[in-house]
């Protein structure tokens, strides 16, 4: 998956969610930013603790 398509993900989702434009911008920039702090693999071990 592209970094891309995870931040679309995420992005219908807060959309779904009744995020304010505001808000899916400010997501968008934060995950944008995490891709370069954290690996795919630490990713996905919060994912699967939670």
């Amino acid at each position: 998956m592209t970094n891309a398509a995870a931040i679309g993900y995420a992005l219908l989702t807060a959309k779904k969610m009744g995020m304010s434009h505001e808000e899916l911008k400010r997501l968008e920039a934060i995950m944008y930013s995490y891709f370069d702090l954290v690996s795919e693999e630490e990713a996905e071990e919060v994912y699967r603790r939670n």
